[in-house]
């Protein structure tokens, strides 16, 4: 009998191999999956336990998304003063003792400060956690590996998710705050797994002091933020929009909505690698986030053409849609960070990093915003005004880049051998 063997595909096997990222694999894994956890019953611990209503979650998680934004620059730049790695060690361990507090809050006041503090230090860890990246590994190697963490990452929550389906069958206060336990538990366990991190080694050699807070007055690296932060609000269209469109506007089964956010998992583990090939230069890569922007507005047309028809062709519509978006989505990322670490100045990645995870947190609050007051309020109108702000931020990001890489002290060979271009 023939011996059957499981294995990687060729693109995932050639990123997981570098030891850094096995590394760092190993700590996302272990992190999503605690995310994922909470993810899963998060909304039913705020109100089954703590007693909050629906309205106060909702405010509390945006506050929290507003309290995230403002964390990346300053820790960013304290991992730039510190290091990466004992930055990120340090913050795991904070955001393990916040999680925990969530057993200890009863009420929507308690809550509300313990929500910001924990989103604050989740997003400022995120941004440490691609200056940890962009130190330990050489260019080349940056954006397969961090296509290699987010596909982890996707597995990691997903694997959260149906170990959380315990706590939602047994649906009592102590389920949910053993969820809690072992959420915070998992921070601690991801930042003992940090300190297998292969020691950091700038490609560029010794570590020389940065610029400071320099990146805020990066005028073209702002501007490359903002068009990839406002690619981002593509979360907000797959995870509030497609839900609320499919339930109150289509002739789709409820079902369809667990059927599109497992094709975008899975597309984004088996693809996230793989497309993220050809972002070799910021030319490359500004035409990536192009397409990328070209794609999620014909996903927004089609799902606004899903309204009407019957359930067969509204499905097959739907799930074209978020088939379309996530191709966007694997390329936007990919287009986007290497842009973020190519132009970015070696000796701040920190503030740099910080920098660029404030437009993606920005990007994660005004998503369901922008689709709840376009697509969900006028319909195919809606759908038509959104297409048109991903097509503008698609066209921008060319020109952009080339301002961008025009006003970079040394400009990289690569760079100045291929000029951007929209070809």
């Amino acid at each position: 009998m023939a011996r059957m063997t499981l294995s990687l595909p060729r693109s995932l096997a050639d990123a997981a191999g570098h030891p850094v990222i096995r590394s760092l694999s190993a700590m996302t894994l272990v992190n999503t999956a605690g995310n994922g956890l909470l993810m899963t019953t998060g909304a039913l611990l705020f109100t089954r336990v703590v007693g909050m209503t629906a309205s106060q979650v909702g405010l509390a998680l945006t506050l929290g998304g507003v309290c995230g934004i403002a964390s990346s620059i300053p820790l960013g730049r304290v991992a730039d003063r510190f290091g990466a790695r004992p930055t990120v060690v340090a913050l795991l361990v904070v955001q393990a003792v916040l999680v925990l507090g969530y057993t200890q809050v009863h009420s929507f006041w308690t809550a509300l400060p313990l929500i910001c503090a924990v989103t604050f230090v989740d997003r400022g860890e995120s941004a440490v956690r691609a200056a940890l990246i962009a130190q330990a590994l050489p260019p080349d190697r940056r954006v397969p590996g961090r296509a290699f963490l987010r596909a982890v990452t996707n597995v990691g929550i997903s694997l959260g998710a149906v170990l959380a389906s315990l706590a939602l069958v047994a649906d009592t206060p102590a389920a949910y705050r053993t969820i809690v336990v072992a959420d915070a538990a998992t921070f601690l366990l991801a930042a003992l797994l940090v300190f297998r991190v292969p020691a950091l080694e700038n490609a560029g050699g010794e570590r020389t002091p940065g610029r400071g807070f320099g990146a805020l007055t990066d005028v073209p690296y702002v501007v490359i933020t903002v068009l990839a932060g406002a690619l981002v609000m593509l979360q907000g269209v797959l995870e509030i929009g497609v839900p609320l469109w499919v339930t109150g506007q289509t002739h789709a089964p409820r079902t369809l909505i667990a059927a599109a956010m497992l094709l975008n998992t899975v597309m984004v583990v088996l693809l996230q690698v793989r497309l993220s090939k050809g972002a070799e230069s910021p030319a490359r890569a500004a035409r990536l986030a192009m397409r990328a922007g070209v794609l999620i507005a014909v996903g927004c047309v089609l799902l606004g053409f899903s309204k009407g028809p019957d359930a067969w062709t509204a499905t097959v519509l739907i799930l074209v849609a978020v088939a379309v978006m996530t191709v966007g989505e694997i390329l936007g990322s990919a287009g986007s960070w290497a842009l973020g670490f190519d132009l970015a100045d070696e000796r701040s990645q920190g503030v740099y990093q910080g920098v660029f995870n404030t437009g993606f947190a920005a990007g994660l609050v005004l998503g369901p915003l922008a689709v709840t007051q376009t697509a969900l309020r006028s319909g195919m109108t809606g759908w038509l005004v959104l297409a048109g702000i991903f097509l503008v931020t698609a066209v921008a990001f060319v020109p952009a880049t080339r301002w961008a890489v025009a006003t970079r002290p040394v400009a990289e060979p690569a760079a100045a051998e291929e000029p951007v271009t929209a070809a």
